[in-house]
C-alpha cells in the first residue's frame, strides 16, 4: 500500500486487504461489490488496486500483465531439460494461479515478500536435494533473493539494485533467456568433457602403441603388445610426435565451435553418443594415423 496525505484527505492505493483494513480503521463504508469486482480482476489473470480515502472508496483499477512472446513453449523445453520453474510473486493467490496457468510454469507462490523469496531459494539450496537455483528479478524487492541465488539473471529495464545484485543482465528483458543461459553452460560442459575424453583417450592409445615399439629390444616380452608392428622406436616416436602436431590444430575449431546440446537427448543418450565419438573414436584414431604416418616415413627414408 502506498499513498499520500494531503490536508486531511489519506489517499491510498494498493492491494484490496491492505485498503479494506486501512478503509475500516478509518471508519469508511466499504461497498458491497468492491470485493466481488476484485475477485472477478483476479480471476481474470489481472491485479486489483483499490484506491480510498479516508472517507470512501474510490473504486478498483485493473493492471493486465502482459506475458511476454513464446514464453510457455521456453518453459515446457527447460521442463523437458528437468528444471522447475516456480513464479514468485506479490500478487493474490487468484491472480497468481490465472498468470501462472497461461504461462505454464510448474508451481507459483502468491503475496510474497522480499524475505520469502529469499528463504525460498535457501530451502531449495539447502533442502534434501540441494538444487542449483537461478532466478530472474527486475525490481528493488528482488535484490536479496538475486544475490543469494546460484546463477541471478536481472531485467536491463529493472532497478539499479537488482542490476548490481545478479550476476549478468538480460538487455531484451527477456525471461525465456534462462533456457540460453542453460543451453550454454550445458553446451560449456560437453564440449570441455568431449575435449578431454578425447585427449585421455588418444594419449592411451599413443602409449600404448609407442612403448611396445620403444623397449620390445630391451625387453622381448612386450613384442606380444607390439600390434601395430612399426618400423623402428625412431619412427614410432617420430609418427607420435608428427601426429601430435596435426591433431592439435584439427581440435581448435571443435574448441570454439563448441558441442551442440540438444534438449530432445536425453542424458543418457547423449554421454553414449560422446564416449562413442570422442572416447571410442579417441581410441581408434591414433592407431590408424601413426600406422600410416610410420609407414610415410619409412617409404621416404626419414630415419
Amino acid at each position: 500500500m502506498s499513498g499520500i496525505n494531503f490536508g486531511t484527505n489519506k489517499i491510498r492505493k494498493g492491494a484490496a486487504d491492505s485498503i479494506i483494513e486501512f478503509a475500516e480503521n478509518q471508519g469508511c463504508a466499504i461497498p458491497a461489490d468492491v470485493r466481488e469486482i476484485v475477485e472477478e480482476v483476479s480471476k481474470n489473470g489481472d491485479t486489483p488496486l483499490v484506491v480510498a480515502d479516508c472517507g470512501r472508496v474510490f473504486g478498483v483499477v485493473r493492471l493486465k500483465d502482459v506475458l511476454k512472446k513464446g514464453i510457455k513453449g521456453r518453459l515446457a523445453q527447460l521442463r523437458k531439460m528437468g528444471i522447475k520453474s516456480v513464479m514468485i510473486t506479490g500478487d493474490n493467490p487468484l491472480t497468481a494461479g490465472s498468470i501462472a496457468a497461461e504461462a505454464g510454469v510448474d508451481d507459483f507462490i502468491a503475496e510474497a515478500r522480499p524475505e520469502t523469496k529469499l528463504d525460498m531459494i535457501r530451502e531449495y539450496q539447502t533442502g534434501e536435494n540441494q538444487y542449483l537455483v537461478a532466478m530472474i528479478g527486475d525490481g528493488t524487492n528482488d535484490a536479496p533473493a538475486l544475490a543469494q541465488a546460484d546463477v541471478a539473471v536481472a531485467m536491463s529495464a529493472g532497478t539499479a539494485a537488482a542490476r548490481e545484485a545478479a550476476n549478468m543482465v538480460d538487455l531484451d528483458s527477456s525471461p525465456a533467456k534462462l533456457l540460453d543461459i542453460v543451453e550454454i553452460g550445458k553446451e560449456i560442459l560437453i564440449t570441455r568433457g568431449a575435449l578431454t575424453t578425447f585427449s585421455i583417450a588418444t594419449d592411451v592409445a599413443k602409449y600404448f602403441a609407442i612403448i611396445p615399439a620403444i623397449f620390445a629390444v630391451t625387453y622381448p616380452e612386450l613384442n606380444i603388445l607390439n600390434v601395430m608392428h612399426l618400423a623402428t622406436p625412431e619412427s614410432a616416436v617420430l609418427s607420435a610426435v608428427i601426429f601430435n602436431a596435426i591433431i592439435i590444430p584439427l581440435l581448435i575449431p571443435l574448441a570454439l565451435r563448441g558441442v551442440k546440446f540438444r534438449s530432445t537427448s536425453s542424458v543418457s543418450r547423449l554421454l553414449a553418443m560422446n564416449i562413442l565419438i570422442y572416447g571410442v573414436g579417441g581410441l581408434i584414431l591414433p592407431f590408424v594415423a601413426i600406422k600410416v604416418i610410420d609407414i610415410i616415413i619409412s617409404f621416404l627414408g626419414l630415419v
